[in-house]
């Protein structure tokens, strides 16, 4: 009778360590998951963040551009007429 409660103990100690394996393992995805989702949307900010700066330096140096045409141009007024 004690072999067999033994037995019986091992098995259900080895079926629970498995279990718990699983469920720790399962854990762990759920976790790295959520860290990779989190990575993925800090990282969409930053691309957002220095597309809006790229836009902007472009839009500045288009305006410098745009400036120095209508300055040159009044220069050389004269010689459009």
């Amino acid at each position: 009778m004690k072999r067999i409660l033994s037995s019986c103990l091992l098995g259900v100690l080895l079926t629970s360590s498995v279990l718990a394996e699983r469920a720790s393992a399962q854990v762990e995805v759920i976790l790295g998951n959520n860290h990779q989702h989190e990575w993925r949307e800090r990282e969409q900010r930053r691309l957002v963040l220095l597309r809006r700066e790229r836009e902007e330096r472009e839009r500045r140096e288009w305006l410098r551009r745009e400036h120095d045409k209508r300055e040159w141009r009044s220069r050389h007024e004269y010689d459009y007429r």
